[in-house]
C-alpha cells in the first residue's frame, strides 16, 4: 500500500514538472517573440512578468515536492489572466492559447476537479470572447493587429506546447506502467513466497504442480521433508533459534536445488522439494549435501545434531496431486517412526 501511495505522489510531481516546464518554455518564447516583433510594449512586459511568476512557481513546486499550490498558480495565471489578456490584445488568433489552457486544466487538475475546472474555464473564456466581440471599443488602447509572423509564432507556441506535453506525458505513462508492472510482480511474489524463509509457499506449490502435471509424458519426483524433533528445539532454544534453523535449512536446500527444481515450505517444519529429474542418484546426492550442511549448522550454532527425515514419491501421468502428497507423507511417516534421520524411497504400501 505504501508503494502505491508513493507512486501516486511521484506521478503528481512528474505531472507538475510537465506543466511547469511547458508553461515556462511557452512564456519565454512568447516574450522573446513579442519583444522582437512589437518591441517592449506593455503586453510584452506583461508576458515577461507571467513567465517570471510561472518560473518561481515551478521552482517552488520542484523544491518543496508539493505541487498543489504551484500548479494552481500556473493554471490560474494562464487561464484567468494571461490567455484572456493576450486574446483581448491580439484578437481571434490567440484563442489557440485559451484552448491550450483548457487542455492543461483537464490534464493537470486532480480528477475530481477536472470536469468542473474545464467547464469553468470554457465558460469564462466564452464571456471574454463575448465581451471582446460586443465591446471591442473598450480595448482599443491595448489592441494590436498581429502580422503573419505573429500569427505563425502563436501557432508554433501552441503546437510545441501540446507536443511537449504529449511526449513527456507518454514517457511518464510508460515509466508508470513499468513501475506498476514491477509492483504487480512484487505483490505476486509476496503471495507465493513464505515470509520467514523466502522460499515458495504451499499455495505456489499446488499451482506449480497442477501445471506440471498437465504436461504430457512429464515425470518428476517430490520429496516431503520434516526437521527431526523440531518442537524440542523450539522448547529448549527458543522460537528465534527455531526460526533461524528453518531459514538455514531453507537456504541450504535452495543452494543445492539450483537448476534441479523448486523448494517450498509445505507447512511448519515440513518442506517439499520438486525435482525435475527422477534420477535416484541426483536426488540422493542433493539430499546428502543438504544433510551435511544442516548438521554442520547445528554443530556450529548450538553444538547440537540437526537432522531431517523425508519421503519421496515419483509422479506418473495418471497420478493426482492428492495422491502424490499422501504417498510422500506416508513415506515420511514411515521414516519418522523407524529411526528418523533417513529418506524413504520405497516401502510396501
Amino acid at each position: 500500500m505504501q508503494s502505491i501511495v508513493k507512486m501516486n505522489e511521484e506521478l503528481k510531481i512528474r505531472l507538475f514538472y510537465v506543466l511547469s516546464i511547458t508553461a515556462i518554455v511557452a512564456n519565454t518564447i512568447g516574450f522573446i517573440s513579442n519583444a522582437i516583433i512589437y518591441g517592449f510594449t506593455p503586453i510584452t512586459i506583461f508576458t515577461l512578468v507571467c513567465a517570471i511568476i510561472m518560473y518561481i512557481a515551478g521552482i517552488m513546486g520542484m523544491y518543496t515536492k508539493n505541487s498543489k499550490l504551484p500548479a494552481g498558480i500556473i493554471l490560474v495565471l494562464g487561464n484567468i489572466i494571461e490567455f484572456p489578456v493576450l486574446y483581448l490584445a491580439y484578437g481571434a488568433y490567440y484563442i489557440l492559447y485559451m484552448i491550450l489552457g483548457i487542455v492543461s486544466t483537464v490534464l493537470f487538475l486532480e480528477e475530481k476537479w477536472q470536469i468542473i475546472g474545464s467547464l469553468f474555464i470554457a465558460f469564462y473564456d466564452g464571456i471574454v470572447i463575448y465581451i471582446k466581440v460586443m465591446y471591442s471599443h473598450l480595448f482599443a488602447g491595448i489592441e494590436i493587429n498581429p502580422n503573419l509572423i505573429a500569427i505563425l509564432v502563436t501557432y508554433f507556441i501552441a503546437t510545441i506546447s501540446i507536443v511537449m506535453m504529449s511526449i513527456i506525458l507518454m514517457k511518464h505513462y510508460h515509466l508508470q506502467q513499468d513501475k506498476l508492472s514491477e509492483l504487480a510482480n512484487k505483490l505476486q511474489e509476496m503471495v507465493h513466497l513464505d515470509p520467514l524463509t523466502h522460499i515458495y509457499n504451499r499455495r505456489y506449490l499446488v499451482e506449480y504442480l497442477n501445471k506440471k502435471m498437465k504436461i504430457e509424458s512429464q515425470e518428476f519426483a517430490v520429496v516431503l521433508l520434516d526437521i527431526d524433533d523440531f518442537k524440542s528445539i523450539n522448547d529448549k532454544y527458543g522460537h528465534i533459534y527455531g526460526d533461524q534453523t528453518l531459514q538455514a535449512f531453507s537456504d541450504s536446500m535452495k543452494k543445492n536445488m539450483d537448476n534441479k527444481g523448486i523448494v517450498t515450505r509445505f507447512g511448519g517444519e515440513e518442506f517439499m522439494l520438486v525435482f525435475d529429474d527422477i534420477n535416484h542418484e541426483v536426488i540422493e546426492d542433493t539430499l546428502n549435501k543438504v544433510a551435511e550442511e544442516f548438521a554442520l549448522y547445528g554443530k556450529q550454532s548450538k553444538g547440537i545434531e540437526l537432522s531431517f527425515s523425508g519421503g519421496i514419491e515419483v509422479f506418473y501421468q495418471e497420478d493426482e496431486i492428492v495422491k502424490l502428497f499422501n504417498q510422500a507423507d506416508h513415506k515420511l511417516y514411515y521414516a519418522k517412526h523407524t529411526g528418523k534421520k533417513k529418506i524413504v524411497f520405497d516401502i510396501d504400501v
